[in-house]
């Protein structure tokens, strides 16, 4: 915020030195008198302040030339109008408030002129009841219509009609008293406050510009008109910017209000908002200057100027908030048909307002061009706004068809990892694969076309700019043919339709799921979660698994003397009824089969099965079937092999001698018998 506040002031100090600049310049140039136009204003100015005995005088004689009368019934007038408009909207307001409740609705507009129509039945009311009052003066009362009160009423009444008729704008937009029916973005309390400063802003103009009529009807001279407006004008530039910085919060609070919550420059369209009343001070100080510059040299071509500025500014601000009013109600990350028109109708009207302005201040308030010299200029400008607004509402029509393809057909989540086709991954077809780059290349086509005939209507010689591009694209394609190469392989990948947002690829070093892709690179999202990114011309060759279909084959292992004829005919017959059944009549594009005995191990056949699907997600075939086997197979005796049994190695132990029972004790022998004897 610092940054951008000191970038706008620094701006702002430069555009300040050279306003000065010009002005010193402008104070010291020679007039054709040969004094410069310092000293003419000068003497001028002591030749306006000479006439102000004269303007004193005849001040002095306005009581006895206009009478009691008449200022009775001009203050009967303002009286009498105003009940009458108060009471037309009295006995209007409770249809004007039930049309306030279709202002919510989807008919917005129709709700605000309602409201805007009973609003003009009621300033019609004032122009009646100030009329009938004008009639006591212009009747014979007073006078006839040549006379002095008849003049003075029939410019109070003309004054009085245009500040109700300003004043109806301002509360059409406003509306304290009813917020339903409110335009600007601001509570009661703002809306009140508002209103009265912007009655103020039409009010000390309009008596300033009425003074001068009021004056010469009463019979005044010209030096004293000179005089008295030259003093007015001075008080109404003072009270202008008191105005301004008064009211500078209630009219930041409005603006603020309706800056987008996103866009471009956002901080810096907040940080103009807030401080708007910086430009009103100086754009109400020029317009003081200007004016009594003009009064002492008798031009008023600049302040006639800086006047249609300012109603330019003040009916864009009007129109903007209207705008915002009408669609604000739209909550949609995706823009609508009725944001579409209303941004064209947006960009027209913004257009027209820069036109204008930039004519009144090159023709009136600069004079750097004569009105018959800028007719040239203005009629190429209107062909260069419209073609402008045809050129933008091309794109945001292109735009508004292809976010709304992009968000009917969502990218398949890289991540899905869902048990049924609808949550599965399934590819993106192949014009929602390229509408991101179909888009980017449409912008980029139809900004440099349209920027190229904008140009040309502007009187601009565009050929050096179609020369000079060509010239960078081609030092731009030989100083970098890496880059040249990536963006034409890109080409060719994507005509050739070789993927799409999506599908699974294997590009030789990497694989992984396509999440995207720009002209350079193309952005693979890896199962495990890494993101590879790779320039299309390091891609050598692309294997797409997720195209047309694909064979999946597993095997089981069974019981040795299992009854192979009676598994393959129940295999088959499983296969049928997935391919009848719903879930799976769009997966299955062959049956379920047994392809035949691959292996026979100690304890167990090993078989071979296999089926054609669809690569959108071929594994839940494969789970399904094998828990209707798991289910199924017992109960017809065929038994799946189970792991065979044994024990676990032990520990190495040298063997120990077995312990043998000590032997018995010799038993002595019998001594021999002795010889008889």
């Amino acid at each position: 915020m610092r940054s951008i506040r000191g970038v706008g002031l620094a701006i702002g100090g430069l555009f300040a030195v050279l306003d000065l600049t010009a002005v010193a310049e402008v104070a010291e140039a020679k007039t054709s008198s040969g004094g410069t136009v310092l000293d003419v204003v000068t003497s001028r100015l002591e030749l306006t302040i000479s006439h102000f005995p004269a303007l004193a005088a005849h001040l002095a004689r306005l009581p006895e030339m206009i009478g009691g009368r008449t200022v009775l019934l001009l203050v009967g007038m303002l009286v009498a109008g105003l009940a009458a408009e108060y009471l037309v909207r009295w006995l209007l307001k409770g249809v004007r408030v039930r049309g306030f409740g279709r202002l919510t609705a989807d008919s917005a507009l129709h709700g605000f002129w309602r409201a805007v129509l009973f609003d003009a039945l009621a300033v019609a009311a004032f122009w009646v009841a100030g009329r009938l009052v004008l009639g006591q003066l212009v009747g014979g009362q007073i006078g006839d219509s040549a006379s002095v009160g008849a003049k003075v009423g029939q410019i109070f009444l003309m004054t009085l009609i245009y500040w109700r008729v300003f004043n109806l704008v301002f509360l059409a937009w406003l509306r304290p008293n009813a917020a339903a029916g409110r335009i600007a973005p601001v509570d009661d309390a703002t809306a009140r406050s508002l209103l009265v400063g912007l009655n103020l802003m039409i009010l000390l103009p309009l008596s300033a510009e009425k003074l001068e009529d009021f004056l010469l009807a009463t019979g005044a001279t010209a030096e004293a008109v000179n005089v008295a407006e030259f003093f007015y004008i001075a008080v109404t530039a003072v009270a202008m910017m008191a105005v301004v910085w008064y009211w500078r919060r209630e009219m930041a609070v409005w603006l603020t209000a309706m800056v987008p919550q996103d866009g471009f420059a956002r901080l810096l369209k907040l940080d103009v908002a807030r401080n708007w009343w910086i430009g009103g001070l100086v754009f109400y100080g020029l317009m003081g200057a200007a004016e009594l510059y003009g009064e002492l040299t008798g031009n008023d071509a600049a302040p006639r100027g800086l006047d249609v500025i300012e109603g330019a500014l003040i009916a864009l601000l009007l129109f903007e908030t209207l705008m915002y009013r009408v669609t604000r109600h739209i909550v949609s990350e995706l823009p609508m048909a009725g944001d579409v028109v209303a941004d064209c109708v947006r960009l027209a009207v913004r257009l027209f307002a820069i036109i204008v302005i930039v004519q009144a201040l090159m023709v009136q308030v600069l004079a750097a061009s004569t009105a018959a010299d800028w007719a040239v200029h203005d009629r190429g400008a209107k062909i260069a706004a419209l073609s402008a607004v045809a050129i933008y509402a091309l794109w945001r029509f292109l735009r508004y068809r292809m976010d709304s393809y992009i968000a009917a057909n969502p990218l398949p989540s890289a991540d899905s990892t869902g048990e049924t086709e609808d949550d599965g991954q399934v590819s993106a077809s192949r014009l929602r694969t390229m509408m991101p780059l179909l888009r980017a290349v449409s912008g980029g086509v139809i900004a440099i076309i349209g920027t190229l005939l904008v140009l040309s209507e502007l009187g601009v010689n565009i050929t050096p700019l179609i020369a000079g591009a060509s010239v960078l694209g081609l030092a731009v394609s030989f100083g970098s043919q890496s880059l040249v190469r990536d963006v034409v392989s890109g080409v060719f990948f994507l005509a050739e339709d070789a993927f799409r947002i999506g599908e699974y690829l294997d590009c030789s070093k990497v694989k992984g799921t396509v999440e995207g892709f720009s002209v350079r690179s193309l952005r693979l999202r890896h199962q495990n979660g890494q993101l590879h990114i790779v320039p299309f011309g390091q891609v050598g060759h692309i294997t797409n698994f997720s195209r047309d279909w694909t064979v999946v084959k597993f095997t089981l292992a069974f019981t040795q003397g299992t009854d192979i004829e009676l598994l393959r005919k129940t295999v088959k017959k499983m296969g049928l009824d997935m391919m009848a059944e719903p879930a799976f009549k769009s997966v299955l594009m062959q049956p379920l089969k047994m392809q035949g005995v691959v292996d026979i191990k100690d304890s167990s056949v090993i078989i071979r099965f296999k089926y054609m699907a669809r690569p959108n997600n071929p594994g839940i075939v494969q789970r399904v079937a094998v828990r209707r086997m798991y289910d199924t197979f017992p109960g017809l005796g065929i038994q799946f092999a189970q792991a065979s049994t044994f024990q676990m190695p032990m520990a190495y132990a040298p063997p120990q001698p077995t312990p043998t029972a000590p032997a018995p004790a010799p038993v002595p022998a019998p001594a021999p018998a002795k010889a008889a004897e």
